[in-house]
C-alpha cells in the first residue's frame, strides 16, 4: 500500500471509528481534542508506516487518550475495546462490499465509500448528541419523588416549575403540588386522619389579586432523588398533571 493511500485511509478510519465509539459510549466530542487526536494519529501513523510498522496497532491508544482526555480509566478501557472492535467491523464491511459488489477497490472508489460512511456516521452522531442534549434538559427538570404519609408511600416523577414560588404562610416553607387523586379516591381529609397527618388551609393570591386557599400538609417523609428533603409542605390540587405526578419548586431541588 502506498503511503498517501495509507495515511488517507488511516485518517478517515480513525474518524469513523472514534465516532462509532462515541455513539456506543454515549459520549460527546470536544472537537478541538478530536482534531488534535486525528492529527497526532495522522503524524504517528505516517512515521510508523515507514519506520516501525509493528507499532501501528498501538497508536489508537494515544489517539483515544487525547480525544477522551477527561474520562475515567474505566471509560478509556471501554473506548479502547470498542475502538478495535469497531475497526474490525469496519474492515469487514469494506471487504464485504468489495466482494459482493464485485469491483476492485481503487483509490477513487475507496474514497467514495469511506466518505459516504463518514457522512452517515456523522449524521448518526449528530442525531445522537441532540437526543442526549434533550435528555439532559429533561433530566434537569424532572426528579424522582417519594412521599410518605404515615405508612403509605406515594411515588412518581416531579417536574420543576420555574414559575412556582408559593410559600406556606403558616410555616414559611415552599409548597410542592400533588393531585388529589394521588392521595385518595374519596375524602382526602379522611386519608390524612387515618394516617395521622397534620393539614391546614394556606392562603395565597393569584394574578388578579383574588385570594384563594390551598389544602396543605406536612408529609412524614419526603425523598427526592434518594435525598431526604425537609422544611417542605405539600399542597393538594384538584386537577391532575400531564406526563408527571408532582409540581416542584426550583428552591426545593437546587441543592439536590
Amino acid at each position: 500500500m502506498y503511503l498517501d493511500l495509507f495515511v488517507i485511509q488511516n485518517l478517515i478510519y480513525d474518524y469513523l471509528i472514534l465516532s462509532g465509539v462515541a455513539i456506543i459510549l454515549n459520549e460527546k466530542f470536544y472537537y478541538p481534542r478530536l482534531v488534535i487526536g486525528l492529527m497526532v494519529s495522522f503524524s504517528l501513523s505516517a512515521f510508523a508506516f515507514v519506520n516501525f510498522p509493528i507499532f501501528l496497532a498501538l497508536i489508537p491508544l494515544i489517539t483515544l487518550k487525547i480525544v477522551f482526555w477527561e474520562k475515567s480509566k474505566r471509560i478509556y478501557l471501554k473506548a479502547a475495546f470498542y475502538f478495535y472492535g469497531v475497526g474490525m467491523f469496519l474492515n469487514g464491511v469494506m471487504n464485504t462490499l468489495t466482494y459482493f459488489l464485485n469491483f476492485r477497490m481503487t483509490m477513487l472508489s475507496y474514497m467514495f465509500v469511506a466518505l459516504s460512511l463518514a457522512f452517515i456516521i456523522t449524521l448518526i452522531y449528530v442525531m445522537k448528541t441532540r437526543w442526549m442534549s434533550n435528555q439532559e434538559i429533561i433530566n434537569q427538570f424532572t426528579h424522582e419523588v417519594r412521599i410518605f404519609c404515615g405508612r403509605t408511600e406515594i411515588k412518581g416523577w416531579g417536574f420543576v416549575d420555574t414559575g412556582n414560588h408559593l410559600i406556606d404562610d403558616k410555616t414559611s416553607n415552599p409548597v410542592i403540588m400533588i393531585p388529589k387523586g394521588k392521595l385518595a379516591t374519596n375524602s382526602v381529609h379522611d386519608f390524612f386522619n387515618q394516617q395521622r397527618i397534620s393539614f391546614w388551609e394556606a392562603n395565597y393570591s393569584v394574578i388578579n389579586d383574588e385570594n384563594k386557599s390551598l389544602l396543605v400538609f406536612k408529609p412524614t417523609l419526603l425523598i427526592i432523588n434518594e435525598t431526604i428533603v425537609q422544611d417542605v409542605v405539600i399542597g393538594v390540587v384538584d386537577n391532575s398533571f400531564v406526563e408527571y405526578d408532582f409540581l416542584l419548586q426550583p428552591s426545593v431541588v437546587k441543592n439536590i
